[in-house]
């Protein structure tokens, strides 16, 4: 179940800070070709190149925006 929804209705499945405090985001996109995500990493550190730095957890809770993203989306 999304996180919360912006102002436009669309989703937000999880927001976290990786091991380097990046804030990592998964959200639905508002493109209307077809179905898309945004990963998001908002203040990436500049010596990491917009990467993120994620521990076992943090990339479970990822797999899992990503999943429940997949089984809410239309084809």
């Amino acid at each position: 179940m999304p996180i919360r929804h912006t102002e436009r209705g669309f989703a937000d499945y999880v927001e976290f800070n990786d091991s380097h405090g990046a804030r990592v985001r998964v959200c639905q996109s508002s493109a209307a070709s077809e179905p898309k995500v945004w990963i998001c990493v908002d203040k990436p550190d500049v010596d990491n190149h917009g990467a993120i730095h994620l521990t076992v957890e943090q990339t479970e809770r990822l797999v899992v925006a990503l999943q429940e993203w997949l089984t809410s989306t239309e084809r």
